[in-house]
């Protein structure tokens, strides 16, 4: 699996969690201490993300980093 299909999958695991517990980008996005566009780019799979953020992700998601990088 190349590294844009691993973005992408990542990005396509926290659009669907967001979407779950009907967060907007803009809401997860003050969650983490980012911006929407930020929140765009990692859910379209264009960004590198790193640690810090993905376990803030992981925290406002209310879920584990392994359930976000399930590939």
């Amino acid at each position: 699996m190349s590294t844009d299909e691993r973005r992408k999958q990542l990005g396509a695991r926290i659009k669907a969690l967001r979407e779950q517990q009907g967060l907007s980008q803009r809401k997860l996005a003050l969650m983490i201490g980012s911006n929407q566009t930020y929140i765009w780019q990692i859910e379209n799979g264009t960004v590198n993300v790193g640690l810090d953020i993905l376990c803030r992700l992981a925290d406002a998601l209310e879920v584990n980093v392994r359930n976000l990088i399930d590939f």
